[in-house]
Parts: structure tokens; sequence; C-alpha cells
């Protein structure tokens, strides 16, 4: 059915963009740990919670891969 043709492209585009922001989040999360020792990022609450986070973010990111494999390009 051609009419729904522009919501699903309209759709994947949000998917795409989507993705993007997951991964930047991600990447900004995985910066900050970085610059910690893990003794740091064991012992400080505020570390585990951006552990968790970016493990949040990782995992949408993984399912969204699973889902849409072309996603990543």
């Amino acid at each position: 059915m051609e009419k729904y043709q522009t919501l699903i492209g309209v759709v994947l585009e949000k998917l795409d963009q989507t993705y993007k922001d997951l991964k930047f989040n991600y990447e900004g999360l995985d910066g900050i740990l970085q610059s910690h020792t893990e003794e740091e990022r064991q012992g400080t609450p505020e570390l585990l919670t951006i552990t968790e986070l970016r493990q949040t973010y990782e995992d949408l990111m993984r399912a969204l891969e699973h889902r849409l494999p072309g996603i990543k390009d």
C-alpha cells in the first residue's frame, strides 16, 4: 500500500536519528568512565550509575542493530 510508504520512511529516519543519539550519549558516558580508574568506577555511586546508564544505552543500540542491521552504516 503506497499510502504507508511515507510513514515507513519517516519512522525509519526517526529510528536512525535515535540510534545516532544513543551512540552519542553512549560515547559521552564511556568517555567519562574512561577518565576514571576501575577502583573509582566501582567505589563511586555516581560512576556506578553512569556505568548502568551506559549499559542501558548499549543494550538499546544492540537491539536496534539486531532488528535493523543496516542502521550502523
